[in-house]
């Protein structure tokens, strides 16, 4: 499959040819129709490293706005089945501080352990598949 990968730190992405990933436990391969750049890639395609706090490993994929149909279902994923229209949630946070229970990860107060859209994109394939947490699909 195709990711548009960033290989170097203040370098051009380049469209690769990489593995699709097989879902783990919890997870959803998604087979992508679109999937969005935003401004957030931006930044991680400008930034001399990688951001304070997160450890972010190169070859990093790119695009984390992702819609598709679901292709296959890791072990214990219950709700969806293969061909389900569905989108991937963007945002990222920690998944406890108040505005992350409230639903508000964009604003998330500590911005670190369980950094969701992170998990999503460095699998993702731009355009076709990518595997997605459970809940964030």
């Amino acid at each position: 499959m195709r990711a548009f990968q960033l290989v170097g730190w203040r370098q051009p992405p380049e469209l690769r040819e990489v593995p699709v990933p097989e879902p783990g436990p919890g997870q959803v391969l998604v087979k992508v129709a679109g999937a969005g750049a935003c401004h957030s890639d931006l930044h991680i395609m400008e930034a001399p490293g990688p951001p304070p706090g997160l450890t972010t490993e190169l070859p990093f994929t790119l695009g984390h706005e992702n819609a598709g149909w679901v292709e296959r279902l890791g072990p214990g994923v219950t709700g969806f089945a293969p061909g389900d229209p569905v989108i991937v949630y963007g945002c990222w946070g920690c998944g406890v501080c108040a505005n992350c229970r409230q639903g508000r990860e964009n604003y998330c107060r500590t911005l670190g352990g369980r950094v969701r859209a992170w998990e999503v994109v460095t699998t993702a394939d731009w355009p076709s598949t990518c595997s997605s947490p459970r809940r964030d699909t």
